[in-house]
């Protein structure tokens, strides 16, 4: 695979930034370790590409990765050093545990597919992979088994409907007895894919029949902390003379010109 000495690494799962071996795209770069300079956080995912082909890597926790060489990918679930390595702490990174060396277990899922239909299998297959199913168990305070489950209840669905593929539902916190607080993110970013980059339209009330009927809602900014209306961004100028609140349309144009 030719990747043109290039890979791909995500920011906290969501913003993808491309990395290019033994650059830097904002300052001339000068190689002094070459390893630790081209290695990058890998929290979901890395990918090498061509014009026909994508190699993509999940990852179920956060790793260190990068691509030292075309067509290949290299990953660092756990780093141990037995001696100083001169970075300030002055003690060797040696993890253990009960007197051993720590043993990282962890999975990833290896893709390869053509580039445009990648990023449906790597979004949708990154949150199963983070957000899967957590298994828990107890034994019943009162037998038989029979008894327990007529007093507890022993599942519940908030959802009525089912939330499309390109919308993951963040937060569902009940705050009080009548109040919810609620976060759906569109994770695909802007022409990642032709169908599930696109804007989408949910119907709320749809999807949340089995709490009641949505008597007001209010939109709040991303921490939940204040009403989206009452949000007043600092505004100042830039070293171009220009507002630092760029516009939407400047925005996609530059979005647009960084994509080619």
């Amino acid at each position: 695979m030719n990747s043109g000495s290039k890979c791909y690494t995500d920011v906290n799962g969501r913003e993808v930034l491309e990395r290019i071996l033994d650059h830097r795209p904002t300052w001339p770069y000068l190689v002094d370790e070459r390893i630790s300079g081209n290695y990058y956080p890998i929290n979901s995912r890395i990918w090498i590409r061509d014009h026909d082909r994508q190699l993509t890597v999940l990852t179920d926790r956060s790793d260190g990765g990068g691509s030292m060489h075309d067509g290949s990918i290299e990953i660092m679930v756990h780093r141990r050093i037995l001696h100083y390595d001169s970075m300030g702490v002055d003690e060797a990174l040696n993890g253990t545990a009960y007197g051993k060396g720590l043993v990282v277990f962890g999975k990833h899922i290896l893709l390869v597919e053509q580039p445009e239909d990648s990023a449906r299998l790597y979004r949708v297959g990154a949150q199963q992979l983070f957000m899967h199913p957590l298994a828990t168990y107890s034994l019943p305070n009162t037998p038989p088994y029979a008894n327990y489950s007529n007093i507890y209840r022993q599942s519940w669905l908030a959802l009525s409907d089912t939330i499309p593929l390109n919308v993951h539902l963040l937060t569902f916190d009940q705050l009080a007895s009548k109040q919810y607080l609620v976060r759906v993110e569109h994770y695909f970013e802007l022409n990642e894919d032709d169908m599930y980059s696109q804007p989408v339209t949910m119907d709320l009330q749809a999807l949340f029949t089995s709490i009641g009927t949505i008597a007001d809602m209010t939109e709040l900014v991303l921490n939940a902390n204040l009403p989206l209306s009452q949000l007043h961004r600092l505004d100042w100028m830039t070293k171009d003379q220009e507002s630092s609140h760029v516009n939407m349309f400047r925005k996609l144009n530059f979005i647009d010109k960084y994509l080619e």
